[in-house]
C-alpha cells in the first residue's frame, strides 16, 4: 500500500518535471519523455489492478494538462509541416488548431496507457526474477508506440494522414532518449520499494545470485 502511494507520488512528480525537460532542436524537437518511462517502470512493478489505476490517473492528468491549454495556439506555426513536434499533448492540440476537427480526444491517453501497460504486465514475471534488460528495452518501445498511436489517431479523426519524415525522426529519437533514462527510473523505484517494504524481487545484474545445479 505504501509503495503504491509512493508510486503515484513519483508519477505526479514526473508529470511536473516533464514541463522542465527541454526539447533538443538538433533532434527534431525530441525530448526525454519521462512520464511514460515512469509509468512503464511502475507497470511491471505492481499487480494488474494497480496498473490500471495508474494508467487512468496518468492518462487523465496528462490529457487534462495538455489538451486543455490555450498557450499552444499562440505558439502554432502556420502549416502542418512546420509544426514543432513536442510531446503527444502538444502535437494533439497543435493539429487540432491547425486543421479544424482534427480530433484530439480527451481520455484517449488513458486507453493507450492501459493497453501498453498490459503489454508490460506480460513481462512482469521476467522482471520479478531480476531480469531488467527487456523491461528497459520495452520502455523505449512503449514510448514509441504511445507517440505513434496517438498521432495515428489524430490523423484518423481528421480524415487524412499527414506523416512527414521528420515525425518518424522525432518518434524514434524521443523513444531512444527516454530509454536511456529507464535504468535510473527502475533503480529509483527499487529503492522506494525497499524503503516501503514492498517486494518487487528486482535484484539487478550485479546482485543476482548464481545457484549451482543440484
Amino acid at each position: 500500500m505504501i509503495f503504491t502511494l509512493l508510486l503515484f507520488a513519483f508519477t505526479g512528480l514526473a508529470l511536473i518535471l516533464q514541463d522542465f525537460i527541454p526539447a533538443f532542436d538538433w533532434a527534431y524537437g525530441s525530448r526525454i519523455f519521462l512520464v511514460p518511462v515512469v509509468f512503464f517502470a511502475g507497470a511491471v512493478s505492481v499487480p494488474f489492478p494497480v496498473m490500471l489505476l495508474l494508467a487512468f490517473a496518468t492518462g487523465f492528468i496528462w490529457d487534462a494538462r495538455n489538451l486543455v491549454s490555450p498557450d499552444y495556439g499562440e505558439k502554432l506555426v502556420a502549416g502542418v509541416g512546420n509544426i514543432h513536434f513536442g510531446d503527444i499533448g502538444q502535437v494533439a492540440y497543435q493539429l487540432e488548431t491547425a486543421i479544424p476537427q482534427s480530433g484530439a480526444t480527451f481520455g484517449f491517453s488513458i486507453f493507450l496507457y492501459a493497453l501498453l501497460g498490459s503489454f508490460m504486465q506480460g513481462i512482469r514475471p521476467l522482471f520479478r526474477r531480476g531480469r531488467w534488460e527487456l523491461p528497459v528495452l520495452m520502455s523505449g518501445v512503449g514510448t514509441f508506440l504511445l507517440l505513434l498511436l496517438e498521432f495515428l489517431w489524430i490523423n484518423f479523426r481528421r480524415g487524412g494522414f499527414v506523416f512527414p519524415v521528420e515525425v518518424w525522426y522525432h518518434l524514434l529519437t524521443t523513444a531512444l532518449l527516454s530509454m536511456f533514462v529507464a535504468p535510473l527510473i527502475f533503480f529509483l523505484l527499487d529503492t522506494l520499494a525497499r524503503l516501503s517494504g514492498y517486494r518487487i524481487r528486482y535484484t539487478g545484474l550485479s546482485n543476482r545470485r548464481w545457484a549451482p545445479p543440484t
